[in-house]
């Protein structure tokens, strides 16, 4: 079974201190992320919660101004209303 998964876009402009802070979060989450370009991650959760903290986090928090979704796979999804707020949710 695939794990959910998100590949994000970074803006050419964003400066790389902005960007590295938005991929330590979602590493602090749990989420692996692997770099497809220079721009382009993706993030893939391998436990059921890191998703709903991933989902929350990309388009939620500030970090919907700083990156956007291109693809979801493995029952990740690409809207707002799929992700309501953890329990114990910090960003």
């Amino acid at each position: 079974m695939e794990h959910p998964s998100f590949t994000i876009e970074f803006p050419e402009h964003l400066p790389d201190a902005k960007r590295q802070y938005c991929l330590d979060h979602l590493k602090n989450a749990g989420a692996l992320v692997e770099p497809q370009s220079e721009r382009i991650f993706l993030i893939v959760c391998v436990r059921p919660r890191q998703l709903a903290q991933v989902g929350w986090a990309l388009f939620h928090t500030h970090f919907q101004n700083q990156c956007r979704v291109i693809s979801t796979s493995g029952g990740a999804e690409a809207r707002a209303s799929a992700y309501p707020k953890p329990s114990g949710f910090n960003a």
